[in-house]
């Protein structure tokens, strides 16, 4: 399931406008399926900087990407972001941050999607390995934004966690 930077960006500038009200679709399509079809009404291109700051010191400093705002209501942003290949970080992050998204039904929706299931008991923030897809998902929160996020891991870090899962499973 690993995308490259090029599929997400096609498929993120292509979700109907009855869609993009709906965040947590919007993040699905384009950050776990690379199906989102947003028209120019509905996104507007912005650059790093342009993100709020709290968002912005969450994220670091990419080497390169692509930011959207959303014209939906409040503030949400599209990101897709390169951080380069070094060890210990993801590489590309995929992610919808909103001031206004609902976040137990967002967070419940990627659990369901990710995990198969919704733990009632969970924490407000939530992270889901995948090592197999080569991910972690996460669901958290950034200063007032509520944060969906997929962060692909690089080569060697889902090697590591592919031989730790095949490990807890041969106990």
């Amino acid at each position: 399931m690993s995308f490259t930077i090029a599929t997400l960006l096609s498929a993120a500038l292509q979700v109907s406008s009855a869609q993009v009200s709906n965040l947590p679709g919007v993040f699905e399509a384009t950050c776990l399926d690379g199906q989102a079809r947003l028209s120019a009404n509905d996104v507007s291109q912005i650059t790093f900087d342009q993100l709020p700051p709290a968002l912005q010191a969450s994220l670091g400093r990419p080497a390169s990407g692509n930011v959207w705002q959303l014209n939906t209501a409040g503030h949400a942003y599209l990101y897709v972001l390169d951080y380069g290949d070094q060890p210990g970080m993801s590489p590309k992050v995929c992610g919808l941050a909103s001031d206004t998204m609902d976040f137990r039904s967002a967070s419940d929706r990627l659990e369901m999607r990710v995990a198969g299931s919704v733990d009632r008991n969970k924490a407000r923030s939530a992270q889901w390995l995948n090592p197999k897809d080569g991910y972690v998902a996460t669901a958290t929160s950034a200063a007032q934004f509520k944060v969906l996020q997929i962060n692909w891991l690089n080569e060697a870090d889902r090697a590591a966690a592919l031989a730790q899962v095949q490990d807890l499973s041969s106990r």
